[in-house]
């Protein structure tokens, strides 16, 4: 029991992390915010260690070499500042490896949920290496790869990235089965795409009331721009209006917190921090009238600068997601992972 306690004291929540400032972080080189709580950058001077501290990064991510700013060690500048520093030096073309991409997933990976500075000299290569990310590691086609590394800072290398993600493609289609029939959406359009099998394979029971809980906590994306937990949601009412389940004995739930928390924001309010439409608007609004219930934690709303009101009128406001997890899970949801 001590041994609880004492883990329960010091285990912080998901949504502990404050907020990275975007507008604090406008004097860097070509800043960008390609996903919540992680900006890109050019080249840091010691003078922005400070400001990024200020603007609430945890971590920075450095893709420079030594070489390149001998007369600044950033890693101690970092570290003084309190911030967390790592260093994947790539050179060029020739470092836009698997090797490299694997590792740079890695490190974006390691920070959660906390804000995050990603930085070469312009952030060309910084895109470069979220590109074949997309690609090789998350499995996006090549158009959405380079557009996800555009948003990230590609520029120059983007012909040296597609060159790889095109041999990567070429290279891969003699072991790459082709799928037994078309993608079906029969309750969700656009969405969680699923296939027609024979009815002689083991279906879901149709006499019974299926719960299903979707634990939203990442920003990851589908192959379609949309995230990735909302895509499920989308592919467990498809899969079941497929075997012909009744409609009133599916019931889904979304818990929505983490670095996913800015899926739910209105329009108007996704526009002004992020500067364009929210993607998943169409997908919210399709599941809502599917009778699919989105919840969203309100101490990650808070702890990320948003008010209840800022919610979109589709999504509850939980007071927290372990509560709301918690909740329906002692009302006989199952955990879909």
């Amino acid at each position: 029991m001590r041994r609880m306690l004492l883990l329960l004291l010091f285990a912080a929540p998901a949504w502990a992390a404050d907020a990275l400032d975007t507008k604090a972080l406008a004097s860097l080189p070509n800043v960008a915010t390609p996903v919540p709580d992680l900006a890109t950058a050019g080249r840091l001077q010691a003078g922005d260690i400070p400001v990024i501290a200020k603007a609430g990064v945890r971590h920075v991510i450095d893709l420079m070499l030594d070489s390149e700013t001998p007369n600044f060690d950033e890693a101690a500048a970092a570290r003084s500042a309190g911030m967390q520093y790592e260093n994947l030096p790539i050179r060029g073309a020739q470092d836009l490896t698997p090797d490299n991409a694997a590792r740079f997933d890695q490190l974006i990976n390691a920070t959660g949920s906390e804000p995050t500075l990603v930085h070469c000299s312009s952030s060309n290569r910084v895109g470069a290496l979220a590109a074949l990310r997309a690609s090789w590691i998350q499995g996006q086609p090549l158009e959405a790869a380079l557009a996800e590394g555009r948003r990230w800072g590609l520029k120059a290398l983007e012909p040296a990235v597609r060159e790889r993600l095109l041999a990567s493609v070429t290279a891969a289609k003699p072991s790459v089965p082709k799928p037994v029939g078309t993608q079906q959406f029969p309750r969700i359009e656009g969405a969680g795409g699923v296939y027609a099998l024979p009815a002689s394979v083991d279906m879901p029971a149709a006499n019974v009331v299926h719960l299903l809980l979707i634990d939203a906590a990442t920003a990851e994306t589908s192959a379609t721009g949309t995230n990735r937990h909302l895509d499920v949601a989308a592919r467990a009412l498809n899969l079941y209006a497929l075997a012909k389940v009744p409609t009133d004995n599916l019931k889904v739930a979304v818990v929505v917190h983490g670095k996913a928390t800015p899926l739910v924001l209105s329009d108007a309010r996704y526009r002004r921090q992020f500067g364009k439409p929210n993607p998943d608007a169409a997908l919210i609004a399709q599941l809502d009238r599917a009778g699919v219930g989105i919840f969203v934690c309100g101490q990650a709303l808070s702890h990320q600068g948003h008010a209840v009101t800022d919610v979109r009128e589709e999504v509850r406001v939980a007071l927290s997601a372990m509560t709301k997890l918690v909740d329906l899970q002692a009302a006989g949801y199952r955990l879909i992972p």
